[in-house]
């Protein structure tokens, strides 16, 4: 049998996509992925057709959260009619697509879900803010509520 991993890291990731990076308290929910290609973690929750039903960002349709890293699944989002975790306040780890500093404003791109503090065309999410900065597109704290 062939070896499954041959190289190791002296250390690893900081963070990971969509986890709560510290234990202060949050506020998490479940609802159920409505869409066929599911949702990604640290992806932007907006409402899907039934109360309880999320779909990955669309335009018009009214914000939820981010969904939550979930460690027990198989590659990197949550699928169709999985149980999805979505932080509706306290900290998440998610991508910046640009330079963000600490206390700008959050906003995504409604059509694809991106995350920004560039106001221009993008949805503003209210009560959020960068907890941590970046130089450019890469990981950083997302604080909501």
């Amino acid at each position: 049998m062939p070896a499954v991993q041959t190289t190791y890291s002296m250390t690893h990731a900081k963070w990971v996509e969509g986890m709560i990076p510290n234990s202060e308290p949050c506020v998490v929910v479940s609802r159920l992925a409505e869409d066929v290609e599911g949702i990604g973690f640290g992806k932007v929750c907006v409402q899907g057709t039934a109360d309880n039903q999320v779909v990955d960002s669309e335009a018009t349709v009214k914000f939820v959260g981010i969904a939550v890293l979930d460690p027990t699944k198989d590659g990197d989002k949550y699928s169709q009619y999985d149980t999805v975790a979505v932080i509706k306040k306290g900290p998440v780890v998610v991508t910046a697509s640009v330079a963000v500093a600490v206390g700008d404003p959050v906003y995504y791109v409604p059509a694809s879900g991106v995350l920004t503090n560039v106001a221009t065309s993008n949805t503003l999410i209210a009560g959020a803010q960068w907890d941590t900065s970046t130089s450019g597109a890469a990981l950083a704290v997302l604080r909501l509520g």
